[in-house]
């Protein structure tokens, strides 16, 4: 009993020392929506800025939702491409190679087309999958074209796809304790199954479990054991990165429309 009573009071114990643990330091996150390109009025504008806002604080990662008209008003250097303008951008307002992810809408990329493009960045880079990321302009282009239905719900499309396809973040400390908390549950059930078996006692040999004369070989058979299986590698989704010209890592990709 006073091995149940000490189990419960330190499961207690440390259930509320983990509520009552103040949160790690973890990379600080932050949201920017900038639509320089006035493609949004200011109700579409508003919700999509607040869709964003929650989008960074549940992936724990920077999120940036940029439109422009073309790539000429950038107040970074760049090398002329719509990728290094979405990857410098990402550095230029987030930070080099901190964990995030840029959705660049460009109508004139280029080469005069126009374009939308992902840059991830950090620890987003395996977090979004190269697939991953073409479901999601799959969906934009295929069902929330902007030609038909604007470009509020072309921009939402890509923040839903990312909440879909980045998975939550969960902080280190957060795991261990998460595996602490199971582990004195169990132990806890385990030492109440326990008290219960008083008539049971620990027996060292198997003799009382066998009946006399029940082991005697009356029959054989010869049985194959194993067998040889091959098997192909499922291709893995992965995700490829490069250098900006700023020095930072990214992944990404994007398509134009």
């Amino acid at each position: 009993m006073t091995k149940r009573i000490f189990a419960i009071i330190f499961a207690l114990v440390l259930i509320f020392s983990a509520v009552a643990l103040p949160v790690s330091a973890e990379q600080a996150t932050g949201y920017l929506l900038d639509d320089s390109a006035s493609l949004l009025s200011s109700d579409e504008y508003t919700k999509l800025e607040n869709t964003i806002k929650d989008l960074s604080a549940d992936l724990k990662c920077n999120v940036g939702f940029v439109t422009v008209n073309d790539l000429s008003g950038a107040t970074f250097s760049f090398d002329g491409t719509t990728q290094d303008y979405a990857d410098r951008y990402y550095e230029e307002t987030f930070g080099k190679n901190t964990d995030g992810v840029l959705v660049l809408l460009v109508l004139r990329d280029e080469k005069g087309k126009r374009t939308v493009y992902f840059s991830t960045s950090g620890k987003c880079i395996k977090r979004l999958s190269d697939g991953e990321r073409d479901n999601i302009l799959d969906d934009m282009i295929d069902n929330h074209n902007p030609d038909t239905k604007g470009y509020y719900d072309f921009l939402n499309a890509a923040a839903v796809g990312l909440g879909k396809a980045i998975p939550p973040h969960v902080s280190f400390l957060s795991l261990l304790i998460a595996i602490a908390i199971g582990f004195v549950i169990a132990m806890i059930i385990m030492m109440i199954l326990k008290s219960k078996l008083k008539s049971v006692q620990m027996e060292h040999g198997a003799a009382n479990y066998v009946r006399p004369g029940s082991m005697n070989v009356t029959a054989s058979r010869d049985t194959f054991l194993y067998r040889t299986v091959s098997r192909t590698a499922k291709p893995k989704n992965n995700s490829s990165s490069h250098t900006s010209s700023g020095g930072g890592t990214h992944g990404g990709g994007g398509r134009s429309f």
